[in-house]
């Protein structure tokens, strides 16, 4: 920290570094300038599957150029057991059209 290392060479008492870390946070210069943290994400964990269809990803890609059936999007599903991928062509993103090709599949 550069704050610290320019008040180590001119000053010193004891808790120093204490005192100026608690000094930089409560500076409102340096919250305005330097803006919010980052929050932290969580550690990715493992999930065990341990029968086909326990667990299904799925996913849209699009906006591709219109097909001759009129569909625009794909809808990719995987069984997180088998690794079976699926790709289905799918004409928008509405809910009543993905539940339909979930159950026709």
């Amino acid at each position: 920290m550069k704050t610290l290392s320019k008040t180590r060479e001119r000053f010193y008492w004891d808790k120093l570094r204490a005192d100026v870390e608690k000094w930089c946070r409560e500076c409102h210069a340096c919250g305005t300038r330097k803006g919010p943290k980052t929050r932290t994400k969580g550690r990715l964990q493992r999930y065990n599957v341990g029968v086909p269809f326990e667990r299904m990803v799925w996913d849209i890609l699009g906006t591709f150029p219109v097909t001759t059936k009129g569909n625009r999007y794909v809808l990719l599903l995987m069984d997180c057991f088998t690794k079976w991928p699926e790709a289905i062509p799918i004409t928008d993103q509405e809910a009543s059209t993905v539940s339909e090709e979930l159950v026709r599949t």
